[in-house]
């Protein structure tokens, strides 16, 4: 039974608030986002892949430590919390799923510098496009509701998506 549900869930869209594109100079990733509480939670849990060039964007309204928690994750993820601007503060490489048979013993990672955005991507990510701490990031997002969250460096034409 426990499976079944594992399935259903995994095949379910996700239903966070809206989309867009996250650029880090000419490569762009179309974005999920994730702003209110409930999605947060949800975040990536029971997915079984990221596409190298999807992203899931976790919008805050201020600057704090935001530590994610892989409760229920089944892919490993690479990590980045940047600042308002853009700025990546801190980064966490090939971040390990925790299993549903783990229940809520699942480790913290990251946020131990004030952020305000964090935005998970497929692991191998960083190693691939060489993302450092201190490089800047961009977005053009829009939520469900039709707010815009724009920010960072300069999006490249063309590269605005919706999910």
């Amino acid at each position: 039974m426990r499976t079944l549900l594992i399935a259903v869930l995994a095949a379910l869209p996700l239903l966070a608030g809206g989309g867009g594109t996250v650029a880090f100079k000419q490569h762009t990733f179309m974005a999920e986002v994730a702003s209110t509480d409930p999605e947060k939670a949800k975040g990536l849990m029971y997915r079984q892949s990221l596409a190298k060039d999807r992203c899931m964007f976790f919008v805050y309204s201020e600057d704090g430590l935001h530590a994610i928690w892989m409760k229920n994750c089944l892919i490993a993820l690479d990590v980045a919390w940047v600042d308002a601007d853009g700025r990546v503060a801190e980064l966490v490489e090939r971040v390990p799923p925790c299993s549903p048979m783990r229940g809520d013993d699942c480790p913290t990672y990251g946020g131990t510098v004030p952020s305000r955005y964090f935005i998970e991507f497929p692991v191998g990510t960083f190693k691939r496009l060489g993302l450092r701490k201190g490089d800047r990031l961009g977005w053009d997002l829009t939520l469900d509701d039709g707010t815009r969250v724009k920010g960072g460096a300069p999006v490249p034409e063309g590269g605005r998506k919706r999910k």
